[in-house]
Order: C-alpha cells, then structure tokens, then sequence
C-alpha cells in the first residue's frame, strides 16, 4: 500500500537473479503496513508461519505474482518494490483462511492470484495518471470478491473466519485482545500471537505509526462497543485493522505527523467506522465479509478531497509517501526551518549589489491592508544617504536606472512600459504602479516589480525568463516620489492583486554599524522577510571556491579516523533520479547533497552512524560559495541524529506532539592562505556552558578536504584526509582572472 522509490531491475546472473526474488517477496509482505523494508518483510513473514497454511498460501501468491508479471513484462521497478504482489499475497492469504484445500478452491486461487498482478497494474496506471491517487488494496477487493463468487458457484467448501482465531490469554486484557487480534487480522489471522508479530514489524518500521495505531484500535473498540449488531463477533476486529490502517496512512503515511495530522486522522477514523457500520447491513445480505472496503473507500475520499485545497498546510501533504513518518517528518521540519520555504519556489532578491529595504511589511507609507506584504528597496551610501548632492533631480539617486531583474525562473505575464518619471516629490496618483513586469513562478505565485523607468523594460509578455534575467530599469514612474523599486509577491495575475507572505531566500544581509563602533558580520540568511533598514544583496558566489570544494561525480575521498586508524572511503555518485549522494564504501550510509553554482547544501544522511558522513552533514551542512571572512550563517540540524537509540525512541514517539526537534548551529570562515576553515557551534550548551555540537573542517585549496573534527554531545570524532600519490593530479588550474579572485569586499 505504500508507495515506494525506483528500484534497480534484476541484475544478470544468479546473485542478481535470487536478490530480485528476495527484495519482491519481502517488500510485498512490508507494504501492508507502508513500508518498503525488507527487514519489516521479513518479521511479517514470519508472522504468517504461525499457521502453516497461510505462510505456504501467501509465499506461493507472492512467487506466483511475481512469475506473472515477468510472464506480461510489466515493470521490474514495481515488481521488485512489491506493489505488484501484495494484493496478490492477500489473495492467497484470504483463501488459505477462508477455503477448504479442494482441487476448485486451488484453481480460483491461482487464477485469482494472476488476476490481481494485472488488476494491480491498472489500477497503480490509471489512478495514478488520471487522479494522482494510490491504488491501496483496491485490486485485492475487487479480485477477492470475484473469487468468493466463483467458490459459491462452484460450491467449494468455506471455513468461517473465526476458524483461524485461538483462544487469547485469560490474563491479557480485552482492549489488548482486539488490538493485537486486529493486526493479525490485516493477514487473515486474528490470533494474538500473530498479532504480537506484526506489532513488532510495526514498531520496527515507526514508532510514529505504532502510536497512530494505537489511536485507531482505541477508536474502534469505543465505536464497536457502541454498535448493537456484533453479527458473528468479527466486527471488533474488522473494524480494528480498518481504523488501524486509516489512522496509520492519515496521520503519517500521506500527511506530514503532527498534531494537525493527528486530529485529522480521528477524523477520517470515524469516517471509516460510519463507512463500515453503514456497509455492514448491506454486505451481511450478500454474504460478503467487510474486509478492507472501509479504510479503501475513506482513503481515496480524503485524499480527493485534501488535493482540492487551497493551501498545503494543517497538516501539510508529504513530498513523496514512500518512507516512514519519521523521514516524513524530518523532511518537512528541514524544508521549513533550515530553508523557510514557505512557497513552492525561491524566490531571491530582484536586483544586483547591495539595496536598503526603505519600507518593509505594514509600512508606513502604502504597504497596508491587503497589500501589506511588500518592500520598497533603494541604493544608500556608506553614511545612509539614498541620493548624492541635493537630491533634487532624478539622477541623484543612486539607484536610479539601475537593473532590476527576474526573482526566480517563470514567464513573463503582463509589461506596462509607457509611463515617464515623475519628478521628485510629485506622485503619479493616477498610474499607481507605473512602469512595471510581472512574473508566473508557479500556481498561485506571482512577481510583481514597479516604478520602472519608462522605456527600459527588456522582456516581453510571455517571454520565460531566469532568475536574474534583467526585466527593466529602475524609475521613479507611478505612485513614487523618489526613485525605488516596489516589490511584491501575489497569488493572482491581476496588477493590484493583494498581496501573499512570502520572504527573499539565500540573501546576505549587512547590518549599519552604530556609531563609532564596528560593522557586525555579514550574515547569509536561507530565508529572510527583509525589515527597514535592512541592507540586503543576493550571494556573490567566488568560481575560485570550486578549487577548495568540488565533489563532483565519480570523485572519491580516502579519510582516515583518529581513533581506531580504519579508512573510509566516500564517494560521490548520482542516483536513478538524478540526485548527488556520496556513499560509504564500507559502512553503506549515504548522504543526499545537491552542488548549485552558489552553494552546497546536505539533506538527509542515512545508514550507519559509525560512518563519517554523519560528522560530515554537521561540518558541510550548507555552505555557501562565498570567499568572505566576515561571513556567518545558521542552519538548523536535527537532534534525532544525535541521540542514542534509546533517546531516538521516546524522541519518535512524541515528535509529532513536540516542537520543530532541530537544533541552530552557527557556522563562520575563515581563509588563510590556501587553507579554507569552516567552523560551527551549536546554540544549544550543555550544563558547564559547552557547545553539544562543535565541528571544524579544514579545506585546502587543489586538495579538497583535508581534516575533519566534530566534537557532538560528548563524543568526539577525528579524521584527516589519506593522500594517494597514485591519484589523479589536482584539477587544472583555472584562469588568471578566477584564479586570483580573492576575499569578496
């Protein structure tokens, strides 16, 4: 039922061949609980060898699936993902349970396991292209329906559900009961001791998930306590693994876990119980079991519905629903903290060189109300001053005719051109906009930039554009007094349109010093809502950087740790989707990274925390490619990676309740000679005032990363570069122009 990432085909030989099968068998048995893991496979299949029965049922389904979709040549990615198997596993499941062993029962069994691998191929095919939805267990219902009326006709004997319950402990308490008989019911098997099994499959897969669990189990015994019509005592479970499965996919399988996810997974659960108790008078007439219908049904209802919102957010859909809620969660927090993208595209600072935010949100002068959310910038001097001499004419100001350029990637939408220039202090109240261009980014986000100079505009409507393609000169056309460049983000393509919140990202911001006293450090801030005052430029990335970082494809890197004297070896590889990561050699985490020409920035790190890619993400978390000892950035890394298993634990059980979980560390450089320091301190201390996270990573120029020393909750790690006089020679100098590009002013 979960939704998983592309997987490598088979490999030749038989190796390659046996680990196909393994990863297919595996991934099927783990998709009922969202998981794409062969070690929760592995634990459900187990499971299942509690009855005999449905172990050999269920193996011999998945490999008959699997024999069937390589027979029609669907796609090894999805066969080896398990998507294409697990409805067909729970076909043979449901018949091993439910059919007597006759030679009739066998042979609907197998032609309804076959069935399933093409019914499971066009369901994942036309609901995913026509409606971006799942398929869930859609395919296994509609097969296993058919295949209960074809045993009525052909009169093949049926053992009732209840057949396959054993009596629980008389100790264990009722709540426990229908609980563990609820996930052991997911497999046709509502038995504690089955249940006790896919419990630890589910623990082992997310503790977040094993306590949204819980919230449906406590939903669906207070909904079945209610329900005056028990039929043959199956509905406490039944509507046990409905609720069970709707709270899990609710709260941390397609939305982001949080409080808000939580709310709406009791929500959808009681959805899902209306849906069953209404279905179950129905069904009883046809002498057809529930079975799974309820959670399918509420599923794709929510989804639809959750699609057609204006907003992505309380709670926020994931990216991608193919890891644990943990990984969904961790991915949200750093999308918002470390980068504050609040908006599906980033948008930077609309000019070159340094500008002076002169009026920012709920300005004084125009940026009220529906428009409250814009800035003016202007171009002042080291004194503050915005115009050289009087002031009195247009060219007096310094930012007058300079750029103005695109924010982010899109197209152009609308060019107003004609307008003149007013002269200062005489308003256009009539043109309130004046000169301007305004930009489509993505749905509902526009770019809007006026008071143009006339005649300056160098785009035309529907002309696509990237960012800091120039769009015109800045003028003193519209409602402007002074020449200035209005900035403004908006929802609609409409000039006038109100204005949304959104913020500048990757800008430096340079701070005025106080008289007498010395400029504070530059800043780089990943997202900023520029405020008055604020002098504010876009990064000027140095090409001499590469020189000291390069990490690019097919690169290796050999370091040595202090302790223990063991080689590691990282290398930078691209992904099936594109995506750089470096991976360990030896340990087998990886680290996902993606290099622009501005900055590299470190997502997620995975894998084994002996592996140095873990001191790593903490050293090179995000830097950015800028020569300048004055500059300092913060970024904002998760605790979770720090804490030891036990502390991960309790951490993943309330992380969906708690705050964001990530911790500031303050990162600086430092240039001396070819040497290039990049050190970083938490803001978080211990009790005698320490920092619990200190890193330093030394990088030499035409080498790369020479040392590496991360200091973390009291455990310190060390590791210096290992130098192979057989590798490839340095890369070739570059000119002399980007050569001596130096320290940036």
């Amino acid at each position: 039922m979960a939704l998983s990432g592309a997987l490598a085909p088979p490999v030749g030989g038989l190796r390659g061949r046996v680990e196909f099968v393994v990863d297919a068998v595996l991934r099927a048995y783990a998709q009922i609980l969202f998981s794409s893991s062969r070690a929760v496979g592995l634990v459900l299949l187990l499971g299942t060898a509690l009855a005999p029965r449905a172990l050999a049922y269920g193996l011999a389904a998945v490999l008959l699936a699997l024999a069937t979709a390589r027979l029609f040549r669907l796609s090894p990615e999805l066969i080896r993902s398990g998507l294409l198997g697990y409805s067909s596993m729970l076909v043979g499941l449901g018949a091993a349970v439910l059919f007597e062993p006759t030679i009739d029962a066998h042979a609907i069994t197998v032609i309804g396991v076959a069935t399933a691998v093409v019914m499971t191929s066009a369901l994942h095919a036309a609901m995913g292209t026509y409606f971006n939805l799942p398929p869930l267990t859609i395919p296994f219902l509609l097969v296993f329906y058919l295949v209960l009326g074809a045993a009525r006709v052909l009169d093949i004997p049926l053992e009732h559900l209840s057949l396959a319950r054993i009596p629980a402990p008389a100790w264990m308490p009722s709540w426990l009961v229908v609980y563990l008989e609820s996930l052991g019911a997911l497999f046709f098997l509502p038995r504690v001791d089955v249940g006790a099994v896919v419990l630890g499959a589910l623990l082992l897969h997310s503790r977040i998930a094993w306590v949204f669990s819980l919230v449906g189990a406590a939903l669906a015994i207070l909904v079945a306590g209610r329900a005056v019509l028990i039929l043959d005592g199956t509905l406490p479970f039944v509507l046990g693994y409905n609720f069970v499965l709707t709270a899990i996919a609710v709260g941390g399988v397609w939305f982001v876990p949080s409080r808000a996810s939580l709310l709406l997974a009791i929500g959808a659960t009681l959805v899902c119980g209306m849906v069953a108790i209404g279905l179950a008078p129905l069904m009883t007439v046809g002498a057809l079991p529930l079975l799974i219908l309820p959670f399918n049904l509420t599923i794709i209802l929510l989804l639809y519905a959750m699609r057609l919102r204006i907003g992505d957010a309380k709670p926020p859909a994931v990216d991608s629903p193919g890891g644990t809620p943990e990984e969904h969660l961790v991915r949200h927090r750093a999308r918002f903290a470390r980068f504050g993208a609040h908006l599906p595209v980033r948008v930077h600072a609309p000019f070159l060189g340094r500008w002076r935010c002169t009026q920012g949100w709920d300005g004084e002068h125009t940026h009220r109300e529906a428009w409250r959310h814009a800035w003016d910038f202007e171009v002042a001097d080291a004194e503050g001053r915005t115009f050289r001499g009087d002031g009195r004419s247009l060219g007096d100001y310094y930012c007058y005719r300079l750029p103005v350029v695109a924010a982010a990637d899109g197209s152009v939408v609308e060019v107003v051109d004609h307008h003149p220039d007013n002269p200062i202090g005489e308003p256009d109240l009539r043109n309130n906009w004046g000169n301007y261009v305004l930009l489509y980014h993505a749905p509902a986000v526009y770019s809007l930039v006026c008071h143009l100079a006339p005649g300056s505009a160098a785009v035309r409507p529907g002309q696509l554009v990237r960012r800091g393609d120039r769009l015109g000169l800045c003028g003193a056309s519209g409602r402007s007094p002074v020449p200035h460049l209005h900035f403004q983000l908006q929802a609609s393509p409409h000039v006038g349109a109100p204005t949304i919140a959104g913020e500048l990202h990757d800008v430096v911001v340079e701070p005025a010093a106080p008289a007498g006293e010395a400029a504070p450090a530059r800043r780089w801030e990943s997202a900023l809502v520029p405020r008055r005052g604020d002098v504010v430029r876009n990064l000027e990335p140095a090409r001499a950087f590469a020189r000291f970082l390069s990490l690019t494809p097919g690169e290796e890197l050999r370091l040595r740790r202090a302790d223990d004297q063991t080689i590691e070896t990282i290398a930078v590889e691209v992904d099936l989707l594109g995506d750089l990561i470096l991976r360990s050699r030896e340990r087998g985490a990886r680290a996902h990274f993606e290099r622009s020409a501005e900055m590299l920035v470190f997502y997620e790190t995975e894998g084994r925390r002996s592996s140095l890619l873990w001191p790593l993400h903490v050293a090179l978390a995000r830097i950015p490619f800028e020569l300048s000892d004055e500059l300092r950035w913060s970024d904002r890394l998760d605790r979770r990676g720090f804490l030891p298993w036990p502390r991960r634990l309790l951490h993943d059980l309330l992380a969906p309740l708690r705050g964001d979980g990530l911790m500031q560390v303050d990162y600086r450089l430092r240039r001396v000679g070819r040497e290039l320091t990049i050190c970083a301190t938490s803001a978080a201390r211990e009790r005698g005032g320490r920092a619990l996270v200190e890193s330093t990573l030394v990088l030499h120029e035409d080498v790369g990363i020479e040392r590496l020393e991360v200091r973390a909750f009291g455990r310190t790690i060390q590791a210096e570069r290992v130098r192979d006089e057989a590798a490839a020679p340095p890369p070739p100098a570059l000119d002399e122009a980007n050569a001596a590009e130096e320290v940036r002013p």
